[in-house]
């Protein structure tokens, strides 16, 4: 009886048993686990198991049950994960998965293929891109390449014609910023250092100044300086590379640029359009706002301002775009606004007093003054809908007297172009090799050139054409002194354009070809 009941409860006879059992079953309740409520399956993770209580599920899904349950899930009987038990039967609905599992083995095969096309595509792009990249750099190399064949052939004629004097030649290009956006630039001739105003491109509020050296070129640092848009900079005359910036932000600023610390920091009721310092007092600073106010600074007050020059009485209040102190005891200073030039003359009483100075009527686009010829060069835009009209660059002396006050001469009147787009800045530069000798240096938009005319036969010294579609528009021009070379620089939008001075055809034939192109990627 024992070996029977042994034999009976055995593995191998309740299997048998089940076989041949002819108790029906629904599909229903032998083919879906009652936890997933997924069909179970004959063998894998998934075949069907039972509890000591007797009831049916997946092993997987019984197994996670367990690691947090004490009980079966239908009955809430006690169980643990020992009581689990195989089912061998044939009239359970089990699935086959070979047709899944081979589907699933093609999907990951089909993956990991994808997987490596897009590394092979990302691969390709980054390629391509870089190709396109020194393509770029390729193209611009053989356009200054061809720029430089034609400058020098003017050059060598220019050189011959001159005898002793001397000429500007291309010397390089330098990338500033990749935003078409205006900009202005100024340079330090104690250091060699150029200063660019520009935004930072990965931060909308951030607004400074691109540090440019003369003796590396391809070294440049951003200093943030202000959160808005950066209208005037000024380095000092005094050689202690501190530099004068304002701002739309309503701020003057004063920045060391050996330390990038900001100094000083002026507010302003309104936003400034200019700033320059005092020609004697390095203590004394001056910004125009576009109100036609111009603000007086003293840097040993660090909270407010001095006092105020008021613009002329029944004038329209313009914004001052420029201001400009003369030299002498007085401390007068030259106010420029978008309409009128006006001579500020301090009084005994420690006033300012005005008087507009007899300029052609027009709009004014840039003032320059050279101190030592006591000449001033205003610069007109063009009249808008008049058929003919032109860039008016006028050339007048300044002569002051305790009769007549400031008086104006005009001396020549130099044509531009018929179309202006954005507010250009000209300059007055001395001669590198001829003091006496003074050289009108103008922007013009319409042909993208800088054009270079002399006072002393008043004719067109020298052209350079620069590419507009590569550079944007011609802003600004101004010298740039660095090493004891004397430059003359072109801002664009994107570029500052150098020109190197040569003293004479000698001196060229034994430097031109020794000038590096510098092309930053």
């Amino acid at each position: 009886m024992a070996e029977d009941q042994a034999e009976s409860s055995s593995p191998v006879r309740k299997r048998a048993k089940l076989e041949n059992s002819d108790i029906p079953a629904t599909q229903g309740e032998t083919s879906n686990c009652p936890i997933c409520l997924d069909s179970w399956s004959s063998t894998g993770t998934h075949r069907l198991v039972s509890l000591k209580c007797g009831h049916l599920f997946g092993q997987i899904c019984v197994e996670k049950w367990l690691t947090s349950h004490f009980k079966c899930p239908q009955c809430n009987g006690v169980a643990k994960k020992s009581d689990i038990r195989p089912i061998y039967a044939k009239t359970i609905y089990a699935v086959d998965n070979e047709e899944r599992d081979s589907a699933q083995r093609l999907y990951e095969a089909e993956r990991i293929r994808r997987t490596l096309l897009e590394q092979a595509h990302l691969k390709t792009s980054m390629q391509c891109q870089l190709f396109a990249s020194e393509n770029a750099v390729m193209k611009r190399k053989i356009w200054e390449l061809e720029n430089r064949l034609k400058t020098t052939t003017e050059v060598r004629s220019m050189a011959k014609s001159l005898g002793e004097h001397g000429c500007y030649s291309f010397s390089r290009s330098i990338l500033v910023s990749t935003e078409k956006k205006p900009h202005v630039f100024h340079s330090d001739p104690h250091t060699g250092m150029i200063a660019v105003s520009k935004k930072f491109e990965d931060n909308h509020n951030q607004h400074g100044v691109l540090k440019i050296s003369s003796i590396d070129a391809s070294h440049h640092e951003f200093v943030n300086l202000h959160s808005n848009q950066i209208r005037d900079i000024k380095f000092d005359h005094f050689g202690n590379t501190t530099l004068l910036s304002c701002s739309k932000s309503k701020n003057v600023m004063i920045t060391c640029l050996k330390s990038n610390n900001t100094v000083i920091t002026y507010p302003a009721p309104r936003d400034c359009w200019s700033c320059t310092w005092h020609c004697h007092k390095d203590y004394i600073i001056y910004s125009g706002l576009n109100n036609g106010e111009v603000m007086v600074f003293d840097i040993r007050n660090t909270k407010e301002s001095l006092e105020s020059i008021m613009p002329v009485e029944n004038i329209k209040k313009c914004p001052i775009i420029s201001v400009v102190s003369l030299p002498g005891e007085t401390s007068d200073v030259l106010v420029s606004s978008l309409m009128t030039v006006s001579h500020h003359k301090k009084t005994s009483e420690g006033n300012y007093h005005g008087e507009l100075l007899g300029i052609p009527p027009g709009a004014i686009s840039s003032v320059a003054y050279d101190s030592n010829s006591s000449n001033l060069l205003v610069s007109y835009k063009p009249v808008l809908g008049t058929k003919g009209s032109s860039e008016q660059h006028v050339l007048m002396k300044l002569t002051d007297s305790k009769e007549t006050g400031m008086q104006t001469e005009i001396i020549n009147t130099f044509k531009g172009g018929s179309t202006q787009a954005l507010r250009c800045r000209s300059s007055l530069i001395s001669c590198p090799d001829d003091d006496n000798h003074l050289l009108v240096c103008l922007g013009e938009q319409e042909s993208n050139s800088i054009k270079i005319w002399s006072t002393k036969n008043m004719k067109m010294f020298q052209q350079f054409p620069i590419k507009k579609d590569e550079s944007g528009p011609i802003i600004a021009v101004g010298p740039h002194r660095a090493a004891g070379t004397d430059y003359l620089c072109g801002l664009t939008n994107q570029r500052i354009v150098q020109y190197k001075w040569l003293l004479s055809e000698s001196h060229f034939e034994n430097n031109s070809v020794a000038y590096q192109i510098d092309v930053p990627n």
